[in-house]
């Protein structure tokens, strides 16, 4: 039974104001990154938890607008901290600079996969492309991801197919089933319904390596689920990405069942809005907004585009299922 969910639901905005293997048979983990890109907007997801940087690592990721080179955030993540054991010493995990998570998810026995094995992936879908389906022009992310047309095609069709549905990963059920069957026929469509695109990850902070180096503390016992999806819509909505984070508590599957107290969760980025050295950072707690700015009118990357600013605001956040005696599940809306 999954658990403590959190959801975070956060909306990435721009105010302009102002992966894929080519066949069936990936290699072990891959492939752990994925673009979103489809709007406005060009961003890279990682299957750690790090985001909005370049495939690299090594430089801005959050291009805006779509195909100027232009790069608005350098690295985004997500942050937690509870009190677990110590009431002095609190519990972080999550993901900055450096991630606190490995791929894959916890199971109902409290194993975990080793996260290099074929099926801990970052999975990425479209609605219209589908094995059997019709010819869709993929030059758009081919271009932008440096992959050729039918690489891209036999990603979208492998993720289709072998979408976790049964982890979690969201899904249309056309059919009215309950059950996701990867068959176009039967209605059901992965991904959030009426999505130009959708990402979904799972992680896990099981790697106590990797939790000291991000802050120095232990693993918590805890599954982290991303889903991160957008429109490709005329308007405002072509200059948004949307963010659902569900964090669970699996300590009772971990066989060593604790509460998690006192416990916060944030948004966490570093904008670079053009740039990296002139910009500002605000926060605006009636409209659960923390946001970027430039702190001049002109920029001389952006230039001769508006200089832009970002944001990320949270829609909802946490709705939670279960009690205090039973793990629980919290899930958020940026």
């Amino acid at each position: 039974m999954k658990k403590l969910i959190s959801f975070i639901t956060f909306s990435f905005f721009l105010f302009p104001f102002i992966t894929a293997q080519e066949n069936d048979n990936p290699q072990p983990g891959s492939p752990i990154r994925a673009y979103l890109n489809l709007n406005n907007i060009s961003t890279v997801f990682k299957n750690d938890g790090i985001s909005d940087i370049n495939i690299g690592e090594d430089a801005s990721g959050f291009v805006y607008p779509f195909g100027t080179g232009k790069r608005a955030i350098f690295i985004s993540g997500i942050l937690w901290g509870a009190i677990v054991d110590d009431p002095n010493i609190p519990n972080v995990g999550g993901s900055t600079y450096r991630s606190g998570l490995q791929g894959g998810q916890i199971n109902p026995d409290g194993t975990f996969p080793d996260p290099n094995s074929p099926g801990v992936r970052i999975f990425r879908v479209r609605p219209d492309v589908y094995p059997g389906g019709p010819s869709i022009d993929l030059s758009r992310e081919a271009m932008d991801e440096g992959k050729t047309e039918q690489e891209i095609k036999a990603q979208y069709e492998l993720d289709w197919y072998e979408w976790p549905a049964d982890l979690g990963a969201p899904f249309y059920d056309g059919n009215n089933d309950n059950q996701y069957n990867p068959d176009p026929i039967s209605g059901d469509i992965p991904g959030i319904e009426g999505a130009s695109q959708t990402i979904w990850f799972v992680a896990n902070d099981q790697d106590a390596t990797r939790t000291q180096w991000l802050y120095g503390t232990m693993p918590m016992g805890i599954e982290y689920q991303g889903t991160i999806w957008e429109y490709k819509i005329p308007g405002f909505l072509n200059n948004l990405l949307f963010r659902k984070y569900t964090i669970i508590n699996e300590t009772f599957a971990l066989g060593y069942p604790k509460t998690f107290e006192d416990m916060y969760v944030s948004m966490w980025s570093d904008p670079d809005i053009g740039t990296s050295t002139n910009d500002f950072a605000g926060c605006d707690t009636t409209l659960s907004m923390v946001y970027g700015f430039n702190a001049y009118d002109f920029d001389q990357i952006y230039d001769p585009y508006p200089t832009p600013a970002v944001g990320f605001k949270l829609l909802k956040g946490p709705s939670i299922t279960g009690n205090q005696y039973l793990p629980m599940t919290a899930a958020y809306y940026f």
